[in-house]
């Protein structure tokens, strides 16, 4: 039951960090073009791929345990 619920929360994770993948490169496309209002959104973008990640490795880690 537990690694059923850590394989879906598995799956949103990486949902999430390809939206936040894909709306990074369209803000540095804007940023590139000098039509970004705020660049300051671009950090905090990366800010929250980062703990996107953590989150990622940390359900990883989490399911080869449970796996052993």
């Amino acid at each position: 039951m537990e690694v059923k619920l850590l394989l879906q929360r598995l799956n949103v994770v990486r949902r999430r960090k390809e939206i936040l993948l894909l709306e990074e490169a369209r803000l540095t496309r804007l940023m590139r073009q000098k039509k970004l209002p705020n660049p300051n959104v671009i950090r905090i973008l990366k800010k929250e791929k980062e703990l996107i990640l953590r989150e990622e490795a940390k359900i990883i880690r989490a399911l080869k345990q449970a796996g052993s």
